[in-house]
């Protein structure tokens, strides 16, 4: 370490010179910065999922839907909403990447005249309201779809075509016409957005104000804090520059590498404040202690590395290998966030040990120093011997309070429905609010029935198992609000022609194919069935909209569905849709949690059975880490708290973080107990690292409350969990762990 120092020593200029040039070249390439929110990013490249999906889009034109809602309470069959809608229908028509809009107004209304069948728009001029509202109310396929039961409430379907696109550009560029066309009408009206475009546009508009915002208050606040903390420049100056280098180094190799911010990766400056940070300030507080011994500056920087730098090291790689876990999930944005995060990880150790003491070795020659303690609410020289004293009660109130908490796990449950992962006041989760309190139905499940031949959805028995199978779908999930699909076409037509008030469906394979054929003849311009049925005729798309639920819920739904077909009929069915796509990230969610905090626990272990070879001692060096996350665990099963994507990250980032804290403490620990008896190298401990640990996770927690003003709630429920984990971690270490200590290894020679 002395030939190190003496490196540093010599080169201090020179090394502070090549990093912030290397540093400034890579910061370049952040004017290329760009986000992504598509759907896509969430799944592997290869994943048979996302494929099975595009294949979907392929034949049925997609189900990228925006819907733009709005309420009248005096009833929207009346001059003025209806009016507001037919201008709506012709405004959103025009903007450029819209296929087709249905409304109220203009959705193909079948009626029969003179024994002669028609198909036009529904209301093509404000006469007869009245007559049309009873219609509209009587007709499956209006009410609810296109106006509510009380007919007050209304919406409009946007879908967009699948030749422009599905990238969130599109996306954006077409809400933005939406909601300008929105702003310009007079009809004072609240209108409402949602749709699985809407969402993939907020994904990236989110993320766009989260850098904007959260990126630079995370770093700003921290500086602040070492300000009010330190009160001197070199406090400040240390910790900010070992952050400001480790974010730039990496958002600009991610950048230089193609990759694209998204609702995770957008936070990489604020995880790396919160790693580098500890580092850095473990390294300064070891210097002011040395130097308000009166050692000069060089020793105090020499005793201050010899001191912290295996530590450092070690807490340096163990949060590399947290967040490294992640890399192996196959939620690509949680993938691509651990292994930045990993990087910078390194990175910031490596400036932690050549940039700090370098501007501490160039800077610090005639600084004044005082000591810090955080730890005035303790007797640090007489807490070891009540740490001996009560013990036991100690060991035994924590185990208490432990299993009362851990019982909660049992009520645990997964979800990643994705209008969840937004805010309640965004624009999209109201919009999704309101057409799910006044329309009924805001999600939306594909599924694609194979009815095993060229023209098979023309055979009557094929669409009767469509009749009894939407029965019992209702029948058993009373979320499903109605179903749709060109059998309501089919028997609308039929009952208009036969004049029949009930609702039956035709026994003959050549007149259900003359009613589609009328039909299709009869729609307007640009407008097919393809949205229906494939080319072929053999494939036919069914919506079933259906309240929002529990994820869990969702797939029962959909391995109920799937099995129905396979058990009842000759025919199969395949669900599909954006709702189903990230309904089935619930096993990539539970699969990232297990997996992740599994590698990280045994990386973990690995490291501090190489370190301080004691293998008896193992369980004790994980514990204090692994029972916070495990705690929190319990608060959110008794809460209700779903475990969604930031919470699955946050199990493996608190065992990657939590753990630094415990690792100085044994590195201080076995190293004075040689020497000293258990009261007093408790004391030692903590009188050498609970500064720094209380400090540190002070900072981490500060840092990760600042997620508390995103609208991603991923980040949100990430900030809640990993604050709450990261706190009782250091109590933990500081109270919990000395205890351990005392029953089990107080009288063994270490």
């Amino acid at each position: 370490m002395e030939r190190y120092t003496a490196f540093l020593e010599k080169r201090k200029y020179l090394i502070i010179f090549v990093i912030t040039i290397f540093t400034a070249l890579f910061s370049i390439s952040l004017k290329d910065i760009a986000y992504e929110g598509s759907y896509k990013i969430w799944f592997d490249r290869d994943s048979s999922i996302l494929r099975e999906y595009e294949r979907f889009r392929t034949t049925f034109s997609g189900d990228d839907l925006f819907i733009v809602a709005f309420r009248d309470e005096e009833g929207i069959f009346r001059e003025k909403p209806l009016q507001t809608v037919m201008e709506l229908t012709q405004a959103f028509s025009t903007i450029d990447g819209v296929q087709k809009v249905d409304s109220i107004t203009n959705y193909q209304f079948i009626k029969s005249v003179d024994d002669d069948l028609q198909i036009e728009d529904f209301i093509t001029t404000l006469d007869d309201l009245q007559e049309k509202k009873a219609i509209a109310l009587a007709d499956p396929m209006a009410v609810h779809h296109l106006i509510s039961e009380d007919a007050t409430t209304t919406m409009l379907t946007l879908r967009l075509a699948t030749n422009k696109g599905d990238d969130e550009v599109f996306h954006i560029g077409v809400m933005e016409q939406i909601n300008t066309i929105l702003d310009s009408t007079k009809s004072g009206y609240a209108f409402y957005i949602t749709g699985a475009p809407a969402i993939t546009a907020s994904l990236v508009t989110i993320s766009q104000n989260d850098a904007k915002i959260l990126m630079p208050l995370a770093v700003m606040s921290v500086v602040g804090l070492l300000f009010l903390l330190f009160r001197n420049l070199l406090g400040v100056l240390i910790p900010s520059l070992t952050v400001v280098f480790t974010f730039l180094i990496v958002l600009g190799t991610q950048i230089l590498l193609g990759y694209k911010l998204n609702n995770f990766t957008v936070n990489i400056p604020s995880f790396i404040t919160a790693i580098a940070i500890a580092d850095s300030i473990h390294l300064y507080l070891a210097w002011i202690y040395y130097r308000a011994k009166n050692e000069t500056n060089y020793e105090s920087v020499l005793l201050a590395l010899k001191s912290n730098l295996a530590p450092i090291a070690l807490t340096s790689f163990t949060t590399a290998a947290g967040f490294a876990s992640l890399g192996v999930s196959v939620i690509e944005p949680v993938a691509t966030f651990g292994i930045a995060i990993t990087m910078g990880a390194l990175i910031a150790f490596v400036l932690s040990v050549t940039l700090a003491p370098a501007i501490l070795l160039a800077c610090a020659k005639q600084t004044q120093v005082k000591t810090f303690s955080f730890l005035n609410f303790l007797d640090v020289r007489g807490y070891g011997a009540f740490i001996v004293r009560y013990d036991k009660k100690i060991v035994y109130g924590f185990v208490l309070v432990m299993l009362v908490f851990l019982y909660g796990l049992m009520f645990l449950k997964v979800d990643s429905n994705s209008i969840n992962y937004f805010a309640k006041e965004t624009q999209v989760r109201e919009g999704n609010t309101f057409v799910e309190k006044n329309l009924g139905g805001s999600m939306v499940y594909e599924i694609v029935l194979d009815s095993k031949h060229n023209e098979g959805v023309k055979e009557p028995k094929f669409l009767e198992k469509i009749v009894v199978f939407e029965e019992e779908l209702k029948k058993r999930y009373a979320a499903v609000r109605y179903t749709h699909s060109l059998k309501d076409i089919i028997v609308r037509m039929d009952q208009e022609l036969s004049q029949s008030a009930s609702s039956q469906l035709p026994q003959d394979k050549n007149l259900i194919a003359q009613y589609l054929l009328l039909y299709s003849m009869s729609l307007p311009q640009g407008v097919s069935m393809n949205d229906k049925l494939d080319t072929n005729e053999r494939y036919l798309r069914l919506s079933v909209f259906l309240h929002l639920q529990d994820t869990s819920k969702d797939l029962e739904m959909i391995q109920w569905i799937q099995k129905w077909w396979d058990t009842n009929t000759i025919y199969t069915a395949e669900v599909q849709g954006q709702s189903a796509l990230f309904a089935s990230m619930q096993s990539s969610v539970s699969e990232t949690l297990l997996v992740s905090m599994s590698m990280t626990l045994l990386i973990v272990s690995v490291f501090m059975l190489l370190l301080f070879k004691n293998l008896k001692m193992l369980w004790l060096l994980v514990l204090p880490n692994i029972a916070p996350v495990l705690l929190v665990g319990g608060v959110m099963g008794y809460a209700n708290i779903p475990i969604d994507i930031g919470v699955a990250v946050s199990a493996a980032v608190i065992l990657g973080i939590a753990v630094d804290d415990t690792i100085h403490f044994f590195s201080k620990y076995f190293h004075v107990r040689k020497s000293c008896g258990f009261e007093e190298s408790i004391d030692y401990v903590l009188s050498h690292s609970g500064n720094a640990m209380v400090l540190s996770t002070f900072i981490l927690s500060f840092t990760f409350l600042i997620f508390l003003w995103s609208d991603f709630i991923p980040n949100v429920n990430f900030a809640i969990v990993s604050v709450s984990a990261l706190n009782l971690a250091l109590v933990f270490d500081l109270v919990l762990l000395p205890a351990l200590l005392s029953v089990f290894h107080n009288k063994e020679k270490i």
